[in-house]
């Protein structure tokens, strides 16, 4: 469920959070390969948990709100 979650987040934002969570690469190095500034990342890292955590809830969990 987690990998179809992944899918439905904007592509550039699922690849922050995969470099980030998954594979432990620092923010730094995260901004200068995908040419965003360190606001923007933290702003997409937390679209992406915000949007994960919601479609966890759905579909997963079964929690509806």
């Amino acid at each position: 469920m987690l990998e179809e979650c992944l899918r439905k987040l904007p592509a550039r934002t699922a690849q922050m959070f995969l470099m980030r969570e998954h594979l432990g690469v620092e923010t730094k190095e995260i901004c200068k390969e995908l040419g965003v500034s360190s606001t923007h990342a933290w702003v997409l890292l937390y679209r992406a948990r915000q949007a994960l955590k919601e479609c966890l809830q759905m579909n997963w969990f079964g929690v509806k709100r």
